[in-house]
């Protein structure tokens, strides 16, 4: 499976916003993500990080 999970940065670390990402979509100073079932999520941030072989999505805050 290819789906990854999504992870905010915060000054204590990372935490996890949404798992089995499907689609992930930069626009405007926010980040859209959409899970496998169509879920979706909006984030006031941007993207820092991609790590395709760990399946994991970093999104650092405004």
């Amino acid at each position: 499976m290819c789906e990854s999970m999504a992870y905010l940065k915060t000054p204590k670390g990372e935490e996890k916003i949404m798992e089995y990402v499907i689609e992930v979509r930069p626009e405007d100073g926010r980040v859209y993500l959409v899970d496998l079932l169509g879920e979706q999520k909006i984030v006031d941030g941007e993207i820092k990080e991609i790590r395709l072989i760990d399946h994991k999505i970093i999104i650092e805050s405004k």
